[in-house]
């Protein structure tokens, strides 16, 4: 019996020795948590640029055999600044992105095309651009995308399997406990019922403040959840007089705000926007003169293919021009590759084309399905009167259930405070197609107004790579 006795006391001695040893561990972790947060930044950094410089070296190799003649330093010198700039503003090196899949690898390879338009434009307008391989180049930047995704899938994984405690954002809930009794279940999430710990606000007992400053020391967020009006009030002032980063939460009903302002004495919610402000339309503007421009270098021999493919096809031109409706719903004339008959084009666009459309020629039904047909719009955003995301421009006769879409919506005409796009968020989320009924229409300017609420440079470019994916689609015809 003693043995026994003495073993479950030297268990359980140990025992809460590995619980004392586990929590200091924890407690030392969270001290630190923003320089480890810095070293994976950094280390993200460095990871980027010397994949970057490998797929250089093994471009150069691909290309020559031999890695002598290869100009693999020179292309790295050229893509590494605008590929760490384009990265740093769409925050590929935020947190929360290392430890996402798809925000990693989407904003890491978004970086990538932002950095190849700049650099290769540049070199393109300075006359060096001879210097260069376009073979290696072109080799180097294909092995980039993949070893830039494969190695942020890898580092997300290692990060989320050894550094969990350190990205996930740990916040700390002060609550009166009316209505949040059970806990989130998430494991950095720490619940505090300050009436059942006795946290009383005390604005002029500094023992107050300290206790607050050690209950939630290490946060990354604090959130206020009280029910009564009063005490609410009273820990959102202690929050604001202990200089911590704190939140409220607060019941709107279905209203959703954008953001919070300030009109005299009051504070507003903002529902919705308006047109963008010049320094955000001047950014817009540079970001699509830079990617059409380096698009169209690709893409310019693909659509004169196709051009003289419709000319070959059917009698006619090998351009379809249309009055679409634009900015501040002004008109414009906007390209498309001609892909329906001459003698049956419908110029005002008030019958939509449908499935096995009698209409549509043989090289018009491949180009529509692939939507080959919109490529010529890039020079309406060369132009200045599209750009490359936005709401899809309609034709002034269009109609669903027989009636125009303004007279359906009464929001529509709103959708026009930008220009219109060669894709938009409507069209990634599969809204595209013929306009048969109400909801179809409904959807569009839904997901425009959208759009339009939410702008940002990141959006547009999430929207172009999920372009990609719905390029072909069952609706496209």
């Amino acid at each position: 019996m003693s043995e026994t006795g003495t073993y479950y006391e030297l268990s359980e001695r140990t025992s809460g020795e590995g619980r004392k040893d586990r929590a200091r561990s924890r407690a030392l972790l969270s001290r630190h948590r923003n320089l480890l947060r810095l070293s994976l930044m950094l280390g993200a950094v460095v990871a980027d640029i010397a994949t970057i410089a490998m797929s250089g070296i093994l471009g150069g190799f691909i290309r020559y055999g031999d890695l002598s003649p290869s100009d693999w330093d020179r292309t790295l010198a050229l893509l590494a600044p605008s590929f760490l700039l384009a990265a740093i503003a769409l925050r590929a090196y935020n947190v929360r992105t290392l430890r996402s899949f798809s925000r990693s690898i989407l904003r890491v390879l978004a970086a990538l095309v932002i950095a190849a338009a700049i650099s290769f434009s540049a070199t393109f307008a300075m006359k060096v651009s001879a210097e260069l391989s376009r073979l290696e180049v072109g080799y180097t930047l294909l092995l980039a995308a993949l070893l830039l995704a494969l190695m942020r899938a890898v580092g997300v994984n290692m990060i989320r399997k050894l550094f969990f405690s350190v990205v996930e954002p740990r916040i700390v809930v002060l609550t009166d406990g009316v209505g949040m009794e059970r806990r989130t279940g998430n494991m950095m999430t720490m619940m505090v019922n300050v009436r059942k710990h006795n946290i009383v606000p005390a604005l002029s007992d500094p023992m107050f403040f300290d206790r607050v400053s050690r209950t939630v020391r290490d946060a990354d967020r604090v959130v206020l959840a009280f029910s009564e009006a009063d005490e609410r009030l009273k820990w959102a002032e202690a929050m604001r007089l202990s200089g911590l980063d704190a939140e409220i939460i607060a019941d709107l009903g279905d209203v959703q705000p954008l953001a919070i302002s300030h009109w005299q004495n009051h504070t507003t919610l903002v529902i919705s926007r308006g047109p963008m402000k010049l320094g955000e339309r001047l950014l817009k503007r540079a970001f699509d003169l830079a990617v059409t421009s380096a698009m169209l270098l690709i893409v310019g021999p693909v659509i004169a293919v196709c051009a003289v493919l419709v000319k070959l096809d059917s009698p006619g031109p090998a351009f379809f021009v249309q009055e679409r409706v634009g900015r501040n719903n002004r008109t414009y004339r906007c390209f498309k590759l001609r892909s329906m008959r001459t003698d049956l084009l419908d110029t005002t666009g008030s019958v939509s084309a449908s499935r096995s459309d009698p209409r549509v020629t043989r090289i018009g039904n491949f180009l529509r399905r692939t939507s080959l047909d919109e490529l010529p719009q890039l020079f309406n955003v060369l132009n200045g009167d599209m750009s490359l995301v936005g709401p899809r421009p309609h034709a002034l006769g269009s109609r669903a259930e027989g009636a125009l879409f303004w007279e359906l919506i009464p929001d529509y005409w709103s959708r026009h405070t930008m220009k219109p796009g060669v894709t938009g968020l409507a069209q990634v989320r599969g809204y595209r197609g013929a306009t048969h009924s109400r909801v179809d229409i409904e959807r569009r300017v839904a997901a425009d107004l959208e759009y339009i609420n939410g702008w940002s440079l990141w959006l547009d470019i999430k929207i172009l790579i999920m372009t990609i994916k719905v390029a072909v689609h069952h609706n496209a015809y």
